[in-house]
């Protein structure tokens, strides 16, 4: 091992919690820092796209990662001069293999081996746990796309149930277009199926009570690779199995459900062309049924949310 001191507050805390063997208190450091990545000078540089630097080891690949640039320097012993910098939960929306692992700080006394397993549950945890976590706060919000063509069925029908994928509104409450938001979530594929013929999307929104019932969708495209995940979910590609939508570019966290109430007063917003929201419609719990609203101007529509008691959005 070469000879090797924590450069900074972060290094010294990961490494107290290293050598007291506190594997929580190491997966909680490392999800909120920053990692740096080797790469090569052509990559740099630009000449040629990034590649992850990997190494194999027990039968397995692990991708190469380190806490700080000094001590990627120190744990290559100077043979790794550029990096590129990012963080576990991008690098976990956008995981290259389910079967890969990753080694932080290898060839260093600070060597961290994780499991794609474990990175999936670190990177994007169960909503039952990350309330857990933060007892008192407000249940999240979430969103599904809606077809046009289901909305009116969607409104004929005294039914609240609702099944399939889900993503946190607060991952994309920056985006205003429907096209940037559907590519956002992996589905530019399906544009034609959730844009209606003037340009704007339609989304479910409603809040997530009982997190129980939202579940992080590990897994993979094959049972290999939902094993490798120690997943329950097996999708045709681009899914991801890693709790994030199908796209490596974003950072959008998703959740499957499977046959949920919806809790009074969720809603359906319409996203237009030229990124103006408006509340299209209110599910009344105590009637059991969809109220229509009329489109407001957004100055309107806020006052009425207010009076509502409401503002979802």
């Amino acid at each position: 091992m070469p000879t090797w001191e924590p450069t900074g507050p972060f290094e010294e805390q990961l490494w107290a919690a290293y050598r007291a063997q506190n594997s929580g208190a190491c997966l909680a450091l490392l999800r909120t820092t920053e990692l740096a990545l080797p790469i090569s000078a052509e990559g740099a540089a630009g000449i040629e796209a990034p590649r992850w630097a990997t190494a194999a080891r027990e039968d397995r690949t692990w991708l190469l990662a380190y806490t700080s640039v000094e001590s990627m320097g120190a744990g290559t012993d100077g043979q790794a001069i550029h990096c590129r910098i990012t963080s576990l939960v991008e690098m976990a929306a956008g995981w290259p293999d389910p079967q890969w692992g990753l080694a932080v700080n290898p060839g260093l006394p600070m060597q961290i081996l994780l499991e794609p397993r474990t990175i999936a549950r670190v990177a994007a945890p169960d909503m039952a746990l990350e309330q857990l976590a933060s007892p008192g706060q407000s249940p999240p919000l979430v969103q599904k796309p809606l077809p046009p063509a289901a909305m009116s069925g969607l409104f004929a029908r005294r039914d609240n149930r609702v099944s399939g994928y889900v993503h946190l509104l607060a991952d994309v409450k920056h985006i205003g277009s429907p096209n940037v938001l559907l590519d956002a979530l992996g589905r530019s594929q399906d544009e034609r199926e959730l844009i209606d013929d003037d340009g704007s999307v339609f989304l479910l929104r409603w809040p997530a009570i009982g997190p129980a019932l939202y579940r992080s969708p590990y897994g993979g495209t094959t049972e290999v690779s939902r094993a490798a995940m120690d997943g329950w979910v097996i999708e045709e590609p681009p899914f991801v199995g890693t709790g994030f939508v199908p796209n490596v570019d974003q950072v959008i966290r998703e959740f499957k459900v499977d046959g949920i109430g919806l809790p009074h007063r969720s809603e359906v917003v319409e996203i237009t062309i030229e990124g103006s929201e408006s509340r299209r419609a209110v599910w009344d719990g105590d009637r059991g049924t969809w109220m229509l609203a009329v489109p407001l101007p957004p100055e309107e529509d806020r006052d009425t949310r207010a009076f509502l008691g409401g503002d979802f959005g």
